[in-house]
């Protein structure tokens, strides 16, 4: 059923061609390139098919997409935006700039996507720091290929690996957003092995420096948090439901863990479990799976207070290997071999 405000006036029937629910998340999704209808459906979890396929025939009638077809081998069927979708850009990009200024808090049950970071990089763009600059920049996160593409101050992200990229950076997801949030230099990621460097080094500092995130909107920190919920493992947390303090580099803030499910969030915990202090780059080689708990602890680079099974739990839930158990294969771990 069409449902229309019945106003003469253009943000009113602008929201009746994209205000409906998850027609503005397809956009986003079509923004970073052509994509599957597969695609779409992994990239917008907990929509359903029929919706995804109504709000897909809406967006086509109103000119907003249009499907085309690959040419062979692959020869599938994508969608993607038209000229005028694609004027939707600068609006997408706003409202994700205005979200990142909310508070940093995952809900228990929220998603993630590597596609959703990409948004808020292209949100994070500075164009006046890319005046003149003309490369491409490619990155492997968590095993999600995608490129930067910068040309004179214009901007444009697209899934996929580039050939003619100056640079190449390959981590975890952890460490791409304490680099990307500027609480870690590129050259000490690459020193301490959590990310590899292909290509120049030089160009990897310009593109951090293009679309680092907004200090003056976040002070910085909020990426740590986001860089500890990347390595929550929920398969690990079932029947688990305590709360873990986390003190590194100064800043407090907790994760509380209910059967699965995560909610982090800035500021400490009376109820806390256990508590760890450590800094930021010795917690991204635990949460790596580089460093195990007993190694950080019998080398005193992190404290632990409060109930030592806690803290056991705390390690298995966010990733951190011990000891007592293989450490993933080599193959698994060619993200975080360090070279230049």
């Amino acid at each position: 059923m069409n449902r229309s405000y019945d106003q003469h006036c253009p943000a009113a029937r602008a929201l009746d061609v994209v205000g409906g629910r998850w027609s503005l998340l397809i956009v986003r999704e079509l923004l970073l390139g052509p994509r599957r209808y597969t695609d779409l459906v992994a990239g917008l979890p907990g929509i359903g098919p029929n919706v995804l396929a109504e709000r897909l025939r809406a967006l086509r009638d109103a000119g907003i997409l249009s499907q085309a077809k690959l040419p062979a081998p692959a020869a599938s069927t994508v969608y993607e935006l038209t000229e005028l979708g694609a004027a939707m850009r600068p609006l997408v990009d706003e409202l994700t700039r205005w979200g990142m200024r909310l508070p940093v808090t995952t809900r228990p049950g929220d998603t993630f996507r590597i596609s959703w970071v990409l948004g808020c990089l292209r949100a994070s763009f500075r164009p006046e720091e890319a005046r003149g600059v003309r490369e491409t920049y490619q990155f492997s996160v968590s095993g999600d290929v995608f490129h930067l593409r910068v040309d004179d101050g214009v901007l444009d992200i697209r899934h996929g690996s580039a050939p003619d990229a100056v640079c190449s950076m390959t981590s975890d997801l952890g460490t791409f957003l304490a680099v990307g949030a500027r609480l870690m230099d590129i050259e000490d990621a690459v020193a301490r092995g959590l990310a590899r460097l292909d290509g120049e080094l030089p160009a990897a500092a310009r593109v951090i420096a293009i679309l680092g995130a907004h200090p003056e909107a976040t002070g910085g920190r909020h990426g740590i948090v986001g860089a500890v919920g990347a390595t929550f493992r929920p398969e690990h947390a079932r029947g688990v439901r305590e709360t873990y303090e986390f003190v590194v580099d100064g800043l407090i803030f907790h994760a509380r863990v209910d059967d699965g499910t995560v909610e982090t969030d800035l500021g400490p915990a009376a109820d806390a479990a256990a508590t760890l202090v450590t800094d930021l780059g010795t917690l991204l080689q635990m949460g790596a799976g580089s460093l195990p708990l007993e190694d950080a602890l019998s080398a005193e680079v992190i404290e632990v207070d409060g109930d030592l099974e806690a803290a056991l739990r705390m390690a298995d839930v966010f990733g951190v290997v011990r000891a007592d158990r293989p450490s993933p294969a080599p193959d698994d771990t060619a993200a975080h071999t360090a070279h230049v």
